[in-house]
């Protein structure tokens, strides 16, 4: 979700706690999101892969790292005479509830959506998803913006909060019967959703492919393109690979992979966003490597 929605959802829920501890929960909530300043480090090397929007600072030991040292910049702060706050315990023990809060309720909301989060980074860089969204939330994303707007010209006041955060529990909770009527009819395939609301990809594996389909609740399923895990190559040839930091980048940035082999050349890549079915992440979509390099 976007950090707009993120800061909104920690205001509706800790709203009653009064400004300066949402304050908390609000700078909590939103720097998980600062990591979209270290793309350029994964962009430059490869081996820094985790450096990027959705990496190291979306997972739990990662925003729980985040939050403490945001909350210890605000004390240092504050002792500094930069900013002043209650200096009494019963003011800095909930606040430093709320950055954390804040911060792991960011990791649950974009838990929801594709192509997910490493929740358990450094231990994994493995991604997790319920897949209730595809990437970023536009519907939210609007509505929140539009409700900024109308604070910021004063149409309305904070107070409008509450039909704002009724509209975002109520979107979630559509999403959620849409997310599990699908799980349930397609019970054996991966249902990755798309920003039309009422249509669907299916990623079917196989021993040696994968099988891509296109669901709407109006045609059913349709569109069937299948990809061979490993054209013309062996997969032990695929292992060669693996500790490659560029397939490592790839395979991180995409939602599966396929390899394929011609005469000089070995290349992997994300059927998904190569052929423009999804188009989130935007990098790394694919990766190839002249064999004379491999014989290197």
């Amino acid at each position: 979700m976007d950090s707009l929605t993120h800061a909104f959802s920690v205001i509706f829920l800790a709203e009653p706690l009064g400004r300066l501890l949402v304050g908390f929960g609000i700078i909590g909530t939103v720097l998980p999101d600062m990591d979209i300043l270290l793309h350029p480090l994964s962009r430059r090397d490869p081996r820094m892969y985790i450096f990027s929007h959705g990496g190291i600072t979306h997972s739990i030991p990662g925003a729980f790292l985040l939050s403490i040292t945001g909350f210890l910049v605000i004390g240092l702060m504050q002792a500094a005479g930069f900013i002043s706050l209650p200096a009494g315990l019963e003011f800095w023990i909930p606040g430093l509830a709320l950055i954390i809060g804040g911060s792991l309720l960011h990791i649950v909301l974009d838990y929801l959506a594709y192509p997910g989060i490493p929740l358990f980074y450094p231990f994994s860089d493995r991604k997790f998803t319920l897949g209730v969204f595809p990437g970023p939330s536009l519907f939210l994303a609007g509505v929140s913006a539009i409700f900024l707007a109308f604070l910021i010209t004063g149409v309305t006041g904070i107070g409008a909060i509450y039909p704002w955060g009724m509209i975002f529990v109520a979107y979630i909770a559509l999403n959620l019967v849409k997310w599990g009527i699908a799980r349930y009819k397609f019970r054996n395939e991966q249902i990755i959703p798309t920003f039309h609301p009422l249509h669907w990809i299916l990623v079917r594996e196989k021993d040696d492919e994968y099988v891509i389909c296109r669901f709407s609740l109006g045609r059913g399923v349709y569109e069937s393109v299948e990809y061979e895990k490993l054209q013309g190559m062996e997969e032990s040839e695929q292992k060669i690979l693996a500790d490659d930091p560029e397939m490592r980048r790839v395979n991180y940035f995409s939602y599966f992979t396929v390899a394929e082999k011609t005469a000089d050349t070995i290349r992997i890549y994300d059927p998904l966003r190569v052929s423009g079915l999804i188009q989130y992440p935007p990098h790394f979509r694919e990766y190839s490597i002249k064999l004379s390099a491999m014989e290197d």
